[in-house]
């Protein structure tokens, strides 16, 4: 559903297309898969920024509460072709 050009904060360098997904806070099913994500990151650096990224999500998603949704494409909604 979306496009656009991702950065790297590490380094600055463009990710390709085929290498990225974009969800959004507000997507209810996306706040689920983080939490089975951060649950998987057991430990180290990766963990600890898997627990940033879900407080900002738990954030956002705390102040926007009638933003927050399941997941709804429509029939016939412009989506991105297959990249893969």
């Amino acid at each position: 559903k979306f496009d656009g050009v991702i950065f790297k904060v590490r380094d600055g360098s463009i990710v390709p297309p085929d290498e990225y997904v974009v969800f959004l806070a507000k997507d209810n099913a996306f706040y689920e898969m983080v939490v089975g994500y951060v649950d998987r990151c057991q430990g180290g650096a990766q963990h600890a920024a898997a627990i940033r990224m879900l407080g900002r999500i738990r954030r956002w998603r705390k102040a926007n509460p009638a933003c927050c949704k399941e997941p709804d494409v429509q029939p016939g909604e412009r989506l991105l072709e297959e990249q893969l």
